[in-house]
């Protein structure tokens, strides 16, 4: 097949502004063997500050130009941005054999668009599970289910995912996919541990439990903070750091202030790499109410840290109770706080958990992903005629 004009692959998502799913697609654009994929992005709403990782790859970015809310509210203004953006995909998706769209918007717009710009293969990604997008209007719900239902596969990175798309959106089984995330070990910087941790006004002895999660809801932040309040009188030696950004800042300070844990709590706020950080960490904790198969475990587990997470979608997918890491119930405070202060003051109990939560990472390799996914693609396209 290498001998033939490459498979040309469009990755089609919101935007390259940080996060868990622009990160694996990155992975996955850059790890895809070449020449047998020509790769490049089509972003809905707009760059983002990880277009030039893209670009520093030697891969092409086109933008359509709408945004969040052209799809949300079809007013007049909205449904014009969106016959623009349909018009400039159409001439786009005519170049390529495989649109694989990540994430909600981006399959629901491929999907309206499909039955013109019939792409030999339309791939619908799920990254997370339904529990958030209920949230969203019946309208966006019916849209999303009646667009996926158009497409000729679905990956989900989780079981969980998988097992949703199935039973919900009544998706035929045989065209959904599992194929998990991937993660690459950080190489900090020497001395990275220490530096940080005087930044944050912390000892190299202090017991410092993280956090990596936009500031937004459904990452069950609110949590954290709340744990924290109950361990201030029993473990006020403990320290808790928030990495991320977003609309939930003020509010997660307002708790913060309310609970008088200013010196206990810091909000770090984002970082460009936030693999970088978790060296720092002692503990790492993920909070969160849903997720596909959450970045933060496999990142906190390739750093070889002592991991607490809930036991939400694809996380068992990584963890074992008790064996590479501690599972919690979502939205339980208490269970989060007593599973912090049991690992806390147990050094052997992290360093075991942290071992072998390292080995249970390295199961996850870009390669992998490459593998699994360059074999749909061929699946997909076998027997059909590419596009010239």
């Amino acid at each position: 097949m290498t001998a033939e004009r490459p498979i040309r692959v469009a990755f089609l998502t919101p935007s390259l502004h940080p996060g868990g799913a622009e990160r694996q697609m990155l992975l996955l654009a850059a790890t895809l063997p070449r020449p047998e994929f020509d790769v490049r992005f089509i972003l809905l709403w707009e760059r983002g500050p990880w277009a030039a990782q893209a670009e520093a790859l030697g891969i092409p970015i086109d933008v359509l130009g709408l945004r969040p809310q052209d799809l949300a509210r079809p007013r007049p203004r909205s449904i014009a941005a969106a016959l623009g953006a349909i018009r400039r995909y159409l001439v786009l998706a005519r170049r390529v054999d495989i649109v694989d769209a990540w994430l909600v918007p981006s399959y629901t717009f491929a999907g309206f668009a499909q039955p013109v710009a019939r792409v030999p293969a339309l791939i619908a990604g799920r990254r997370s599970l339904l529990g958030l997008y209920r949230q969203k209007s019946w309208l966006r719900r019916a849209a999303a289910g009646w667009a996926t239902r158009l497409t000729r596969a679905v990956v989900a990175n989780s079981k969980a995912a998988g097992e949703e798309a199935v039973l919900i959106e009544h998706v035929p089984a045989g065209r959904v996919h599992v194929i998990p995330n991937a993660v690459v070990p950080a190489d900090p910087p020497a001395g990275e541990r220490d530096r940080r941790r005087r930044a944050w006004g912390f000892g190299p002895d202090t017991v410092v439990v993280g956090t990596v999660a936009n500031y937004k809801p459904g990452k069950g932040l609110e949590r954290v903070i709340e744990a924290a309040g109950r361990l201030r009188d029993e473990a006020p030696e403990l320290r808790f750091v928030l990495v991320g950004e977003g609309p939930f800042r003020e509010r997660l300070e307002s708790e913060i202030r309310g609970l008088r844990l200013e010196p206990m709590v810091v909000l770090n706020g984002t970082e460009a790499d936030a693999r970088n950080v978790y060296p720092a960490f002692d503990i790492v904790v993920q909070a969160s109410d849903s997720e596909g198969l959450p970045n933060v475990v496999l990142e906190a587990a390739s750093a070889g840290r002592a991991i607490i997470a809930t036991d939400v979608g694809g996380t068992s997918d990584v963890l074992t109770d008790g064996i590479n890491g501690i599972l919690v119930p979502p939205g339980d405070a208490a269970a989060l706080g007593a599973a912090i202060l049991r690992v806390a003051h147990d050094p052997g109990l992290r360093d075991s958990l942290g071992r072998a939560a390292q080995e249970r990472a390295a199961k996850f390799s870009p390669e992998h992903l490459a593998e699994q996914t360059a074999a749909l693609y061929r699946e997909l396209l076998r027997g059909r005629r590419r596009r010239s």
